[in-house]
């Protein structure tokens, strides 16, 4: 990333989150020298309180929601961001012969990807794999 493209936009998926709340580990977006500007998709959150499992756990979610709704940055999905995740669901079931158990596991990542890419921001993830084959069909960037 070259450096006129500081401070940037960065939507952070699930998968950053997790590591990081169950061990402390932090993503390698957070050691660059300018941090990225994050925001929270309503998504990520939605599986963050889907997989809190005791009080602590809500309250940080809760927590998550309060601070980026204060700070304006909680992104939603529109309706344009979920007509397009179908259109590249259907693509990537076409492409890849996804069973439907698949497909609905991806859906989410596409809406993140869909919204990233409507705010300008980078996604940043550490389940590339999935990232990279919706890059096959939406134009949307991801760090790393």
């Amino acid at each position: 990333m070259s450096t006129e493209e500081y401070p940037f936009k960065a939507l952070c998926d699930t998968s950053v989150y997790i590591p990081f709340i169950n061990k402390g580990i932090i993503h390698p977006v957070f050691a660059e020298s300018v941090r990225p500007v994050l925001y929270m998709s309503m998504v990520v959150l939605a599986e963050l309180y889907a997989g809190s499992h005791d009080a602590n756990s809500i309250k940080l979610a809760d927590r998550l929601y309060n601070t980026f709704l204060g700070v304006g940055r909680l992104i939603v999905p529109n309706d344009e961001d979920w007509r397009k995740t179908g259109m590249v669901m259907a693509k990537l079931g076409q492409k890849y012969g996804f069973e439907a158990k698949y497909i609905s596991k991806i859906q989410n990542d596409v809406l993140i990807a869909c919204s990233a890419r409507r705010i300008g921001a980078f996604v940043v993830t550490q389940n590339k794999i999935d990232f990279q084959r919706i890059k096959e069909f939406i134009d949307f960037r991801i760090y790393g």
